[in-house]
């Protein structure tokens, strides 16, 4: 009994650290914004536009994945940020895109202004 319990107890503490971040730390995820504008800056010709989207505390990956790729599907000229980055500041994970909603149609081409 005793063994079975102790061979549970390091299964557990192993493993513990194997679960999946859901979040990303607030340094890591302005660098990912930065470096998806930078990308469509470069490829524009344009400079990076002002009201960089900053992350305040951890930030939902979903939610940070989703900016950074609504940011490099933009199209020239890069003026402002997709309306998409406006979900590193919502607490909870988007979820699953639906099959009938067009991405670019609902992230990408609506723009903060």
């Amino acid at each position: 009994m005793k063994t079975r319990i102790l061979i549970f107890g390091i299964f557990i503490f192993f493993f513990a650290d194997c679960i999946r971040q859901d979040t990303v730390p607030e340094g890591d995820a302005n660098s990912q914004i930065y470096a998806a504008a930078n990308f469509l800056s470069q490829k524009c010709g344009d400079p990076i536009p002002p009201h960089f989207p900053v992350a305040i505390g951890d930030v939902q990956r979903r939610n940070l994945d989703l900016c950074s790729i609504a940011i490099t599907k933009a199209e020239c000229p890069f003026v402002s940020y997709p309306v998409a980055c406006l979900l590193i500041y919502y607490d909870k994970s988007l979820g699953e895109i639906p099959w009938y909603l067009n991405f670019k149609d609902a992230f990408v081409d609506p723009k903060i202004p």
